[in-house]
């Protein structure tokens, strides 16, 4: 028999009719009605519960959100992200010729592509995911092969987005060294080395991203030269400086540029006023190459990623190692997906906590979708999950048993997708780009299905075959609190592409490294203990770098980490879901235009506080679902 289930909407909006004064004669009554918006506007979030077997689960969700299942596949896939993608195919396909094959042509490419995926990782789902699937699929009156690719394409698309961001990377302007003038004859050990003055202080060849600062106590009116380097040169037009959120560019008298080579471009930065002492500050440079792209147009340049440089001046006092980024106003950068977890010493009674903040792609889509589901199986812990309709799982989630997670993407090209290739690389001409696995949403589900704390939690992730990188926090009701990183050890190094970390765990430097204490965790979408997370190798002629290297990711996740690490730091021992709520709301930590849902776990006392349903998320209340029914 079909199981019972419920829908619960937010409470209809007073049509305007309704406020026509009573004596209002019958012709203005009509006029108002006929000119006046519907009475309820249709709920961007809604609550829903499922209950039964899985396919019976499957079936009510599918039913209950039948027209935002539908919605949701069009305007996100169909009308979104399949010409998103589709653009990538150039670029790929010069790269995996089979992309050129009529099956992938004529607008089929993004949907084949990640059809293909999805079948590969269908492997990896259980009988009782599958059904549920089939239920949502039913229910929805969309195909299953439909439903199986909206349920995956998150992993996918995230995978085959890196490979081709490497793509167009490999052919943009690289960074070859930064030099702080004078750095090397200022009597500070500017690299904190434990060496004064040495040959080539304040010099860094080869250049490589720092997760914290790359040089302190430089002199206010120190000059900054960045060595650019493209093998079809580095146009001077189009370099961009920010430093100190001032405009720096090739007509400012302050930047003096000079074309050392015909592959080399030597900037020099010399702000006409001495930067303030005592400052922690930031250099954003920026720059397109000489070649420009005319397939598919615009015709453009190619351009390398924003690179911030993080530094002090004289007087700071502080250590490379302990830099934390200020925010940039320059307007142009947003947050990344943020993830926290408290306890102890941080939270008011030591209440357990996780919260979340989750960005990625809303295209004016996702938040229309948005639902919050309470599972209730026939057999096993009853759970929420908070995401979008028609699909079986969320990002963030928490069960009766009181365990949590929290996951937000890290940007890898030690991911199935690229391991697919090397598998194929003896015959590139018939290699594709195929995702296998579990993507991370489905582990969340196993979380909630089966652990029973956080380490169990964080065990069910690690002994998992993951799909794509991804970062994590657990938590649980009795104060338990993991994190973990993983990769999908595609050269399989011993790691098994997992990276558990404790609190209390110190990198190289002395750092915790994702901790202020040891009772919390702040973790956003870049690696911060699996920072080597792949070889650096030529493919077929294309470059494969570790993260920090490229990922439009690892910059925008260090500044909201040191951002909320700051806050909690200050907030220890008043910490609450209110405080969660509002941390999570500041706009510092807020993406304005792919913000996708706010949650915060209170879990000792089993309710899930989220914000959805408009963008940015948190532009809208927290409203509170029980975990139990």
């Amino acid at each position: 028999m079909f199981a019972q289930s419920t829908l619960l909407r937010e409470k209809p909006r007073v049509g305007c009719a309704a406020l026509i004064p009573p004596k209002s004669v019958t012709v203005i009554l009509v006029v108002a009605l006929s000119s006046c918006a519907p009475f309820t506007k249709p709920p961007t979030r809604e609550t829903i519960e499922v209950r039964g077997t899985p396919y019976e689960r499957g079936l009510s969700h599918g039913t209950q959100l039948r027209s935002k299942v539908r919605s949701f596949y069009t305007t996100l896939l169909t009308n979104s992200l399949f010409p998103y993608l589709s653009r990538e195919q150039p670029d790929i396909a010069s790269f995996l010729p089979e992309y050129a094959a009529e099956r992938y042509q004529n607008g089929n490419f993004a949907y084949e592509l990640m059809l293909d995926s999805a079948k590969n990782i269908e492997r990896s789902l259980n009988k009782a995911t599958r059904e549920e699937l089939q239920g949502v699929a039913d229910g929805s009156g969309m195909t299953y092969d439909q439903i199986l690719v909206l349920n995956t394409f998150v992993d996918t698309v995230l995978a085959v987005r890196g490979v081709a961001l490497a793509i167009r990377l490999a052919r943009a302007p690289l960074i070859k060294s930064v030099e702080f003038v004078g750095a090397d004859s200022d009597g500070v050990d500017n690299d904190n080395d434990g060496q004064v003055d040495e040959a080539g202080e304040g010099h860094f060849e080869p250049y490589i991203p720092e997760l914290f600062g790359l040089a302190v106590e430089l002199a206010p009116q120190a000059s900054i030269r960045i060595a650019l380097t493209e093998v079809d040169g580095v146009d001077p037009a189009t370099v961009r400086l920010y430093l100190n959120n001032q405009l720096f560019t090739h007509e400012s008298p302050a930047v003096v540029m000079n074309e050392v080579s015909p592959t080399e471009l030597q900037v020099t930065l010399t702000p006409a006023t001495p930067l303030a002492s005592a400052l922690t500050t930031t250099l954003v440079i920026g720059a397109g190459d000489k070649k420009i792209i005319t397939v598919p147009l615009p015709e453009r340049a190619s351009f390398m990623r924003d690179e911030e440089i993080v530094f002090t001046t004289r007087g700071a006092g502080l250590h490379r190692r302990d830099l934390r980024r200020p925010p940039l106003t320059d307007g142009r950068t947003r947050p990344a997906p943020i993830a926290i977890g408290v306890r102890g010493s941080m939270t008011v009674g030591g209440a357990p906590y996780l919260a979340h903040h989750f960005s990625l792609l809303d295209a004016n889509t996702a938040h229309k979708h948005t639902i919050a589901i309470r599972h209730v199986p026939e057999t096993g812990p009853a759970f929420v999950t908070v995401g979008w309709a028609g699909i079986v799982y969320g990002l963030s989630g928490m069960s009766d048993r009181g365990v949590g997670y929290a996951c937000d993407p890290s940007d890898t090209l030690d991911n199935s997708v690229v391991g697919s290739v090397l598998d194929q690389v003896a015959d590139l001409s018939k290699a594709k780009l195929l995702a296998r696995g579990m993507p991370i949403g489905f582990l969340g589900r196993r979380i909630l299905e089966q652990a029973t704390d956080a380490a169990s939690a964080r065990d069910v992730i690690a002994n998992a075959e993951r799909a794509y990188g991804w970062t994590c926090v657990l938590g649980d009701k009795n104060g338990g609190l993991e994190a973990i990183e993983v990769d999908n050890d595609i050269f399989n190094d011993g790691t098994r592409g997992t990276f558990p970390l404790t609190t209390t765990e110190l990198d190289a430097t002395g750092r915790r490294y994702a901790s202020t204490s040891d009772d919390d965790f702040v973790l956003g979408s870049n690696f911060v203990k699996n920072v080597p997370d792949i070889t650096t190798l030529n493919l077929a002629g294309q470059r494969i770098v570790p993260q920090r290297q490229w990922s439009g990711f690892f910059y925008r996740s260090r500044r909201a980490v040191d951002g909320a690490k700051g806050r909690l730091e200050a907030a220890k021992g008043s910490i609450d879901a209110e405080f969660l709520e509002q941390l999570i709301a500041d706009p510092q930590f807020v993406d304005q235009s792919d913000s996708m849902n706010a949650v915060v776990l209170d879990l000792a006392n089993l309710q899930v506080r989220s914000a959805m349903g408009q963008v940015p998320a948190t532009s809208g209340r927290f409203e509170v679902t029980e975990v139990r029914p």
